[in-house]
């Protein structure tokens, strides 16, 4: 019999996209026993409703209602409170991804190929920069949010050492995969042979058009979103690399106040804008945390 296999899927706000989520990861169930988790993360549509409504096939479905919709607290939910125990593998998946076909396999066959991974990446089989993104993922052993697998002897690691992501923290995927490297001790060596990655399945997604409006509205927020990503990626590896693990913020203000020198300052095209963008919201965040009080911040943030 196969290992069993957990999913966690990130759903905010995925109304239009969550069915054919499940339905692709409903072709995938053949694979190994399956229970989907699907995280609803601080959802204001319908996503709760038509998870809820959804019929399973071959598969068990559990629905995750989180309060705050922030996605590095939906992975510590994840982990520290929902992953089964007795998991052989976890993957990582997006609302709004389509996994492919063979995708479980693939994941389970390259863990038993390559004893000494213990994160392994699904590749993108849409998308028109689909060879540059695959290729750069297998180079740099790196790991992509929209679809990835952990084994569960390394998840366990996450949970025995008590090991969280900062509330708040854009790029979680970035931030496992640095983890993972560094055996979960970022004061230590960094070991690339950690991640591996499987070109069985892989995922795809909608693409966004210049004919949509709705579409610039979502590039023009990913492009905030990588904006802050980068900002707080200049503030938070330096600190982990210097003081180790135990160095890691709980809320990403704690960051913010810690590490503000390290703000990116300079000229980079079209992107400088977004990159100004990015100042003022750290700072408005920053605000935002000082005009609560500190008996408050801790429901705030669960």
């Amino acid at each position: 019999m196969s290992p069993a296999v957990s999913v966690a899927v990130f759903a905010y706000n995925e109304s239009a996209q969550i069915t054919a989520c499940l339905d692709a990861l409903a072709a995938c169930a053949h694979e190994a026993p399956m229970t989907v988790h699907v995280l609803i993360n601080g959802c204001t549509d319908d996503t709760e409703a038509r998870v809820r409504a959804y019929q399973p096939r071959g598969f068990a479905l559990v629905p995750v209602v989180i309060r705050r919709g922030d996605k590095a607290n939906a992975w510590n939910t994840y982990t520290h409170e929902i992953a089964p125990h007795d998991a052989a593998l976890h993957v990582f998946t997006d609302g709004d991804m389509i996994v492919a076909p063979g995708s479980i396999a693939g994941f389970l066959e390259r863990f038993e190929a390559v004893p000494e991974a213990n994160g392994c990446a699904g590749l993108p089989v849409s998308g028109r920069s689909r060879n540059a993104f695959r290729e750069k993922l297998i180079r740099s052993h790196e790991m992509a949010g929209n679809l990835y697998a952990l084994r569960g002897s390394c998840l366990a690691e996450f949970r025995k050492r008590d090991i969280r992501l900062p509330f708040g923290i854009f790029g979680e995927d970035g931030l496992v995969t640095t983890l993972v490297k560094h055996d979960l001790d970022t004061s230590g060596p960094r070991h690339e042979e950690r991640i591996t990655a499987t070109e069985r399945g892989g995922f795809a997604f909608q693409q966004l058009s210049p004919w949509r409006l709705g579409d610039w509205r979502i590039y023009r927020n990913r492009k905030m979103r990588y904006a802050v990503r980068r900002q707080q990626a200049n503030m938070l590896y330096p600190l982990l690399f210097e003081q180790g693990i135990e160095a890691m913020p709980k809320h990403v203000v704690d960051l913010y106040r810690a590490r503000h020198a390290a703000l990116e300052r300079g000229w980079r095209g079209i992107d400088t804008y977004f990159d100004w963008v990015a100042r003022k919201r750290i700072e408005r965040d920053v605000a935002a945390h000082d005009g609560v009080r500190e008996e408050e911040r801790a429901h705030l943030y669960s």
